[in-house]
């Protein structure tokens, strides 16, 4: 089923753009759906083109040659990624994959260059976008050379629980909670105890619960 402007237009991303600019990349657009788990491209494959999420999420990482896997990003619906190499021509600097069923619109590189060449508003606008991903690589750098394990880990806690003094912090593994921190799995499972002992959080079947916020987040400031 061809793609609409108007769906274009409930893209967070290009909500505002002119009719034009909408009715342009509705033009070359394509719907693509991948099931969780699968793989959408690896660091170094020829670029397919630029990815904008209309549902579900996707992890961005690198992995070492040892196999370890660093989590660059998580996407979120109403954001784009994979757009370096429309820009460079260079192939896929990192590794997709869907962490849920997804669905996104797809923009051919090539195409998406011609475009943008003749509709500026979409280049500033994916460069807006691009720029707010810097700022979160420019963070992950900061909290990889800087703060240590227990601090990465009592910050992603505190970003993944529930609001209020205490929380359910949303489910992740402790491999995959590794994966996100830049560290191994036995490092996770020692700072989890740690916290525990430390009255911060109880952990009931493999259910992580603040219990004491205030004292979480101190822990994030460590260094």
């Amino acid at each position: 089923m061809p793609v609409e402007s108007a769906e274009i237009r409930r893209v967070e991303l290009f909500a505002d753009l002119p009719e034009q600019e909408c009715v342009a990349l509705a033009s070359i657009a394509l719907r693509v759906r991948y099931a969780a788990g699968a793989t959408l491209f690896l660091a170094g494959d020829p670029s397919p083109g630029l990815y904008v999420l209309l549902s579900g999420r996707v992890r961005l990482s690198r992995i070492s040659p040892n196999g370890r896997e660093q989590v660059i990003h998580i996407v979120t619906p109403g954001h784009h990624f994979n757009s370096v190499p429309v820009f460079d021509g260079g192939p896929c600097p990192v590794n997709a994959s869907a962490q849920t069923d997804v669905t996104a619109l797809l923009f051919p590189g090539e195409r998406l260059h011609a475009l943008i060449l003749e509709h500026p508003a979409v280049a500033l606008r994916l460069l807006a976008d691009s720029c707010r991903y810097l700022r979160q690589l420019v963070d992950l750098v900061d909290d990889l050379a800087l703060t240590t394990v227990q601090g990465r880990l009592a910050r992603l806690l505190l970003t993944q629980a529930e609001s209020g003094e205490q929380g359910f912090v949303q489910p992740l593994t402790q491999s995959e909670m590794a994966a996100r921190l830049g560290t191994v799995r036995e490092m996770v499972g020692r700072s989890l105890k740690t916290f525990e002992a430390m009255g911060l959080i109880r952990i009931e079947r493999g259910v992580i619960v603040i219990v004491d916020r205030t004292g979480l987040e101190r822990e994030s400031e460590r260094e």
